[in-house]
């Protein structure tokens, strides 16, 4: 679609023929969409629907595409989703600052968005906003010292902490004086060498994370975040493994999004475990680790993935969990449609207890699904990038939800 910056000068024939095409993906439904809708420029504003009537997908891509578009007039659509309930709409808005006047954006968005949204500021002019702004759940992006967040960040208030591409902090004993912080994430942060002096702090969850692909290593001393009990890693464990963790904490939330194999058999050290995510099992992720998994009582969620196309999904034979509810399949191996239905086929009967299944296709297209019907107690399935193949139907008493929402 053509860009109309300069609608007022455009032939009127044109006009309508770009208002057209804008109109069949409005309300958008997916990021794609938005940034379509968003290259037609700010003639497409005027054609932005909702809040009323719209489904949270929609609110949430109506408020991306005004903020790609990031003018006076755009900041108006956005204010009509201020109040909006989705999570969505106000984590797009929460995160939109940047392309805003920051005192206008203040006061007009983020002093009416839920305080449990992560609000991200990117400039000093956004941190000193912060402090009178008061929000307990706060992400900085930059490189900002120690001394800048202590001087403008509301200290007592904070809850949660994110501290992103930011090559300046080396220690993190500053955040002593966030006598409230429970929630930390270290993104792109790689000169944090250690988490130790955190040590005595009640610190509930923790996310560590480089840039993109980019492997960051664990800062040392996470052994000894005894009060943990979210912990999301997305980043190579250290030689010593899963020893590497907190073994007295009361881990019951784990992510481990880098390869993972052989050493994972440690991780029968926490049994409170209920919700898993790996991200990536390797070959060596066999017999003992699909059984040290299965040895997890009260695991309710879990989500896997393959770290590359040749990984065989190495489940034993007869091996069952059936204390898992929510099953989560991601593509992170890029597999084709046709693999994607094998391991279906494969995966699906050791877990005879889903309620929940959700699909991350990653790669589009169409997978045999029949299987999913073969679970007695599935109640939903959610399918991400992936469709159903033609001619194959579930019972009708499975939900299916797809995205990005077909629009017939």
């Amino acid at each position: 679609m053509a860009c109309l910056e300069h609608a007022t000068e455009v032939d009127p024939l044109v006009r309508d023929e770009v208002n057209g095409r804008a109109r069949a993906i409005l309300p958008p439904r997916s990021n794609e969409e938005s940034q379509l809708l968003a290259k037609v420029g700010p003639l497409v504003l005027e054609l932005l629907p909702g809040p009323e009537g719209l489904a949270d997908d929609e609110a949430q891509e109506v408020v991306v595409t005004a903020a790609l578009i990031g003018s006076d007039a755009a900041l108006e659509v956005m204010k009509r989703f201020r109040n909006h309930p989705a999570s969505g709409a106000q984590h797009q808005l929460a995160g939109s600052w940047p392309q805003f006047d920051t005192d206008t954006y203040a006061r007009e968005i983020i002093r009416h968005l839920d305080a449990k949204v992560t609000v991200t500021a990117t400039a000093r002019a956004e941190l000193h906003a912060l402090r009178a702004l008061g929000r307990p759940r706060i992400s900085v992006r930059g490189p900002f010292t120690a001394a800048e967040l202590l001087g403008t960040l509301p200290l007592g208030l904070i809850e949660s902490l994110d501290i992103a591409e930011n090559p300046e902090i080396t220690g993190l004993a500053f955040l002593r004086e966030f006598p409230t912080l429970e929630r930390l994430w270290l993104r792109d942060c790689p000169a944090v060498e250690s988490v130790a002096p955190l040590a005595d702090r009640r610190l509930h969850t923790l996310g560590i994370s480089g840039p993109g692909k980019k492997n960051v290593p664990i800062p040392h001393g996470l052994h000894r975040l005894r009060h943990l009990r979210t912990l999301l890693l997305h980043c190579m464990l250290p030689p010593e493994g899963l020893a590497a963790l907190p073994v007295e904490a009361p881990l019951n939330h784990v992510t481990l999004s880098r390869p993972v194999g052989a050493e994972f058999t440690g991780i029968t050290r926490w049994p409170r475990i209920r919700s898993m995510q790996l991200r990536r099992l390797t070959h060596d992720f066999g017999a003992d680790q699909w059984e040290a998994l299965a040895s997890l009582s009260e695991l309710e969620d879990f989500s896997f993935g393959l770290a590359a196309e040749r990984v065989p999904l190495r489940l034993p034979a007869g091996l069952r969990l059936p204390q898992v509810k929510t099953l989560s399949i991601t593509n992170t191996a890029y597999l084709q449609p046709p693999q994607m239905s094998r391991l279906l086929r494969v995966a699906l009967p050791a877990f005879p207890g889903v309620r929940t299944l959700q699909l991350y296709g990653i790669t589009d297209g169409f997978a045999d699904l029949s299987p999913a019907a073969l679970l007695p107690e599935l109640q939903e399935l959610h399918l991400s990038y992936l469709r159903p193949l033609p001619g194959h139907s579930l019972p009708p008493h499975i939900k299916l939800t797809r995205y990005p929402r077909p629009r017939t």
